[in-house]
């Protein structure tokens, strides 16, 4: 196993393509030296990227153990997912002006939830580097537990109960907890 720090990227399953993020990430594997592993979707991968189309729970759930950050696209199950397992994910929203998506429902999605503390936007390369840079200096820790607030039912809260059975909530049920806390806010 590899002793270098690991980003995990993680483009979900739309059909649009997300090169964008993948250059991104190409980037910081030259830049950093870091590990880079890209669950790519119908995105081409860059050849000097590992990765794979899709992964299965138990891989995703392997990759989020080992990953020092997390980086997605905007979709609400990836991000729940990585808050999970203790990170404070990187998002990159998908853009409908370059392709990326239908319409602009990440955009909106991950500037509301960015303002909560519970993810790090990048909307651009700027701030996508201080983010990525930011967590691989940092290492990995449970950021549930550093600064990000925690979410109610999701591990690290332990006031809370969210049904899910003996492994714990499902995505879907912590984005029902997260939506709730949204509108709850509004």
């Amino acid at each position: 196993m590899s002793a270098r720090p690991l980003v995990a990227v993680l483009l979900g399953t739309d059909h649009h393509p997300f090169t964008r993020l993948t250059g991104w990430a190409a980037e910081v594997r030259r830049v950093t030296g870091a590990d880079v592993f890209v669950q790519h979707g119908a995105t081409p991968l860059p050849a000097d990227l590992d990765g794979a189309p899709m992964l299965g729970v138990r891989d995703l759930d392997a990759l989020l153990r080992r990953a020092t950050v997390v980086t997605t696209h905007g979709g609400p199950g990836l991000i729940m997912e990585a808050r999970a397992a203790g990170h404070l994910p990187v998002v990159v929203p998908r853009d409908p002006a370059r392709g990326e998506h239908v319409d602009d429902h990440q955009l909106r999605f991950v500037a509301r939830i960015a303002r909560t503390g519970l993810v790090a936007a990048a909307t651009d390369v700027p701030a996508y580097r201080r983010a990525v840079a930011a967590g691989l200096v940092a290492g990995r820790t449970d950021r549930r537990t550093s600064g990000a607030p925690a979410v109610p039912g999701l591990p690290g809260d332990p006031g809370a109960a969210v049904p899910g059975g003996p492994t714990g909530p499902t995505a879907a049920e912590r984005f029902g907890v997260l939506v709730d806390q949204l509108v709850r806010r509004a």
